[in-house]
């Protein structure tokens, strides 16, 4: 009876087999080569196949062969077809011997200690590097790095006063600029596009208007931010709308009504004497930025944004303002104003007010004077332009220097 040789390992099968009994190859779609049957012959019990394997578990010893890895005792026809097959070369070694399906295991890589490639690698090119050598360098990848603490071959070169001398005259004319008592000049605040628009936006609002307010900072960016709110929630309170005030941060709400009771202070200075305050209603909403659709179902004739993130003002836009169609005012840092300025010049923000210049271009749109506190930015905001100036004199001076004498070895 004819076998079916594995297209794969060359293992000689069972006729009808599917899949291989050696390396578990598919074998559907072979047919079997024709084969003379010799002698017929038999295997003798007591294989060395089988020497030494355990009674309880004989498929675990080496070349252990099961039921499906030989044919039938009775079948001399395959069995005399198989004893006619050339010899095929010994299996590699296993770990567990007996079970269908595994593949010949393949060297993919060679270790240093190996004396000589064998196999397919006899004619592979001969390392560079010998054993002994490979095994000192992985030891030194492996191993942490150590500093040379002896003196080095080379001198160390000259060091120089050339970087402390830069540090030492800049420390020595802010100091004789400060003692000398001279007046600086005062920054004017730019003007910028948006707060002449968010003026009129406000101003614009008849009497008992509704206007929605999101409180989008807390006390971690009041520093900044109350300086540009409170002269908007001035001319908000001055026109006498009805405000509904929401934040999404926990925090939230007490600095609405802190900021909120300082701009009623400055308002109406004789009731706040004798104890009359109004308070602020402020609602906090949990859960982020999905809660925000449901204030577009509110109608409004003005939204402003009091958000010290550029991210606070285009949800809104995003999320509220294609709904209810109010217009939006933003109110926010000096940082987020860049961010925002897309926004302003295609029309879905009607007014942008940011930062020192807005707040103190605001206070003059409504006819009063700064508060001290942001008359003396002024100053602070000059000398931080002219510090600015200095220090790019000074990279100026050290590249030209650089370029005329050669860069110096000591940095």
């Amino acid at each position: 009876m004819a076998a079916i040789l594995c297209p794969h390992c060359g293992t000689p099968n069972r006729t009808g087999s599917n899949f291989c009994n050696r390396c578990g190859a598919d074998l559907r779609g072979e047919s079997p080569p024709p084969v003379e049957p010799p002698a017929a012959a038999s295997a003798a019990p007591g294989d060395a196949a089988t020497e030494g394997a355990s009674p309880a578990q004989p498929w675990l010893a080496p070349g252990f062969l099961g039921a499906d890895d030989v044919p039938f005792a009775d079948d001399e026809e395959e069995l005399a077809a198989l004893d006619a097959l050339p010899t095929l070369p010994a299996p590699a070694a296993r770990l567990v011997s007996g079970v269908q399906g595994l593949l010949d295991p393949i060297r993919v890589a060679a270790m240093p200690q190996d004396d000589a490639p064998t196999g397919d690698a006899a004619g592979a090119p001969e390392l560079p590097f010998s054993a002994e050598q490979l095994r000192r360098v992985r030891a030194l990848l492996v191993e942490e790095p150590v500093l040379a603490s002896g003196p080095t071959s080379r001198p160390a070169p000259a060091r120089s006063l050339w970087l402390p001398a830069i540090f030492l005259i800049f420390g020595l004319s802010v100091t004789l600029l400060l003692w000398s008592g001279w007046p600086l000049p005062a920054g004017a605040p730019m003007l910028w596009q948006g707060v002449e628009d968010a003026f009129a936006a406000v101003d614009r609002l008849p009497q008992g208007a509704r206007v929605q307010l999101l409180w989008a900072y807390d006390p971690a960016t009041a520093g900044e931010m109350e300086l540009v709110t409170a002269p908007v929630l001035r001319h908000l309170l001055a026109r006498n709308v009805t405000l509904d005030v929401v934040s999404l941060l926990p925090n939230g709400p007490a600095t609405a009504r802190r900021v909120f009771a300082t701009v009623e202070a400055e308002r109406l200075p004789d009731l706040s004497a004798i104890g009359v305050r109004r308070t602020l209603d402020v609602r906090f909403l949990p859960g982020g930025v999905t809660v925000l659709p449901l204030l577009g179902t509110a109608s409004a004739d003005l939204a402003v944004v009091f958000g010290a993130q550029a991210e606070d003002v285009q949800q809104w836009l995003e999320q509220v303002a294609p709904v209810n169609r109010a217009p939006v005012l933003a109110v926010t840092s000096a940082g987020a104003d860049p961010p925002l300025r897309p926004f302003l010049e295609s029309g879905q923000l009607v007014g942008l007010v940011s930062g020192y210049d807005g707040a103190y271009h605001y206070y003059e749109l409504l006819g009063e004077t700064p508060p001290a506190a942001v008359r003396s930015l002024r100053t602070q905001v000059a000398g931080q332009g002219y510090g600015a100036l200095a220090i790019l004199a000074i990279i100026v001076l050290g590249n030209l220097a650089a370029l005329l004498t050669g860069r110096r070895q000591d940095g």
